[in-house]
C-alpha cells in the first residue's frame, strides 16, 4: 500500500514539476500578440469585435499570438493556459482561446467545456482549415484571424453556415485517379499472387478494392484525403479480415473431414482467439474549465 501511495505521490510531482517548465505570457488584453504580426489597428479592431460579443453573450474570446511553443504541444498548451488565464464566466465556463505559434506554423482553437456543444472539434477543425490555413499560407495573418474570430462567433452564436467547398476539384482529382486505379488493378494482382498460391497476399489486394470504393466515396463526399485515407484503410481491413475467417473456417472444415476420415473424432474441444491571472473589471472572470475540446491545425 505504502509503495502505490508513493508512486501516486512520485507521478503527481513529476506533473506539477513539467507543468512549471511551461511559462505562460501575462493576459494584457483580448488580444495577445507576443509573435507581433498584427498592427496596432489591427489589434484595436480585434480587440473591438471580442468584446461587443462578450457583452452580448457574456462568451470570453481570447487571441493569443506566439513566437514559439517552447517544444510544448499546442494541444496541451492550450487547455493548460486556457485554465490558468480563467478564460470564460464562472459557472458557464464560456471561453475560447485561438492560438498561433508562428515557429511551429501551429494555429489551435481551444473551447471551454459551455461551448463544446456549439463549437464542435468538428466545427474547430473546419474553421482552421477553411477561414484561416488559406490566409495564412499567402502571410495575411491578421485577414486569417479575422475569419477565424468571425466564424467562431458565428458557430458560438448557431449562425454558422457549412460552406460547400467547390474550388477543391483540383486538390482531389490526384485521390480520384488514385482510388480508381486500385480499385481496377488491385483485383488482378490479387488474381496473380493467388495463382501462386500466396493466399494472404491475395486477400489483401483484393480487400483494396473494396477499400478504393469506400475511399473514392469519402473522396466524393468530404474533398478530404484524411477522411477518404481512413475510409480506404477500414475498408480494406475489414474485408480482409472477413474474407480471412472464410478462408480460416474452409480449411478447418476440410481439415476436421479429414481427420474424421481417418478416425480422429471430436475428442477435443474448445479453441483460442486472436485476434490565474485577470485582466481588470470583469474580463477573465474566474471560468478556465478546459479538457482539450477544440481542434488544432498548420499551414
Amino acid at each position: 500500500m505504502k509503495k502505490i501511495v508513493f508512486l501516486l505521490f512520485s507521478i503527481l510531482l513529476l506533473q506539477n514539476l513539467l507543468l512549471a517548465d511551461i511559462t505562460f505570457p501575462k493576459l494584457t488584453g483580448r488580444v495577445v500578440d507576443n509573435a507581433g504580426i498584427l498592427t496596432s489597428n489591427q489589434k484595436v479592431t480585434l480587440t473591438n469585435i471580442l468584446n461587443a460579443q462578450e457583452k452580448e453573450t457574456s462568451n470570453q474570446i481570447i487571441i493569443l499570438t506566439l513566437k514559439s511553443l517552447d517544444g510544448n504541444e499546442i494541444a496541451d498548451y492550450g487547455y493548460q493556459i486556457g485554465r490558468y488565464w480563467k478564460i470564460g464566466q464562472k459557472e458557464k465556463d464560456n471561453g475560447i482561446l485561438l492560438i498561433v505559434s508562428m515557429e511551429e506554423k501551429k494555429i489551435r482553437i481551444e473551447v471551454g467545456y459551455g461551448l463544446e456543444g456549439s463549437l464542435t472539434d468538428a466545427r474547430s477543425h473546419e474553421i482552421i482549415e477553411y477561414k484561416i490555413k488559406p490566409y495564412f499560407k499567402k502571410g495575411d495573418y491578421y485577414k486569417g484571424i479575422l475569419e477565424g474570430t468571425n466564424a467562431i462567433i458565428s458557430s458560438i452564436k448557431g449562425e454558422y453556415k457549412q460552406e460547400t467547398h467547390t474550388n477543391n476539384t483540383e486538390n482531389i482529382f490526384p485521390l480520384f485517379l488514385l482510388y480508381f486505379l486500385i480499385i481496377f488493378i488491385a483485383p488482378f494482382i490479387g488474381a496473380i499472387f493467388g495463382k501462386m498460391k500466396l493466399k494472404k497476399t491475395s486477400r489483401v489486394f483484393k480487400a483494396m478494392t473494396f477499400g478504393g470504393f469506400g475511399g473514392l466515396f469519402m473522396t466524393i463526399a468530404t474533398g478530404s484525403f484524411i477522411i477518404s485515407l481512413i475510409a480506404f484503410i477500414f475498408f480494406t481491413l475489414t474485408i480482409f479480415r472477413v474474407n480471412s475467417k472464410i478462408g480460416n473456417s474452409t480449411n478447418n472444415s476440410n481439415r476436421s473431414s479429414r481427420y474424421n476420415s481417418i478416425g480422429f473424432g471430436t475428442g477435443f474441444g474448445g479453441g483460442f482467439s486472436s485476434g490565474s491571472s485577470s485582466f481588470g473589471g470583469s474580463f477573465g472572470g474566474g471560468g478556465g474549465s478546459f479538457g482539450g475540446g477544440g481542434a488544432s491545425g498548420g499551414w
